[in-house]
């Protein structure tokens, strides 16, 4: 029998007693996306977390003069929503799109506040997880402010090289906040070193 992505990820990074991950596994609905779909827009409420089994998705919003700046890309094993717009029933501005045909699995907001409220594992678990992206989004903030453009991508392909072969550059370009022509000549300049 075949372990599930989510129920791994349970029992190993958020340390959920066995006996818990039954409880918890049904609270949640199989859900597959195709390559572009959005899963949520801005001007809507985000209904659901997401977890990723597969696939790529990007959280994303539209600025002042109509470009996209992405704020993150999350593949296998990682979670997503818009925790505001999810828990408040406030519409986002956020986007939340496909990048690739993805399996996931989602929660609703009653079965998510059942989650938290009645299995403390998982409540932990979450909050150590909302620990690290916030250290992520603020480590990504703070570098972007000092490193040059060319920086910006060689940390990139440091850090995060799996998305080379998976993601258009122009998202990458978005995510490090440049138009896709200064990507195109960072990358020309670094090949030819």
């Amino acid at each position: 029998m075949e372990v599930s992505p989510l129920l791994t990820q349970l029992k190993q990074v958020y340390k959920v007693p066995d006996r818990d991950c039954a409880r918890l596994i049904q609270l949640f609905e199989p859900l597959e996306v195709k390559k572009n779909e959005h899963l949520f827009q801005s001007g809507q409420v985000a209904r659901h977390v997401y977890f990723i089994e597969k696939g790529c998705l990007r959280q994303y919003y539209i600025n002042n003069n109509g470009e996209e700046r992405t704020i993150y890309f999350k593949m296998e094993d990682g979670w997503c929503s818009e925790l505001v717009s999810f828990l408040d029933n406030k519409p986002t501005e956020l986007n939340l799109q496909a990048l690739e045909d993805s399996k996931l699995q989602i929660i609703n907001q009653k079965n998510w506040i059942y989650a938290i409220s009645q299995v403390k594992s998982f409540t932990l678990g979450f909050i150590r997880a909302q620990q690290d992206t916030n250290f992520m989004l603020k480590k990504r903030l703070a570098e972007a402010t000092v490193e040059t453009p060319e920086e910006k991508y060689l940390r990139f392909i440091k850090e995060e090289s799996p998305l080379l072969q998976r993601i258009p550059l122009y998202h990458i370009a978005a995510y490090l906040s440049m138009t896709p022509e200064t990507l195109s000549r960072i990358r020309k300049k670094i090949a030819g070193k």
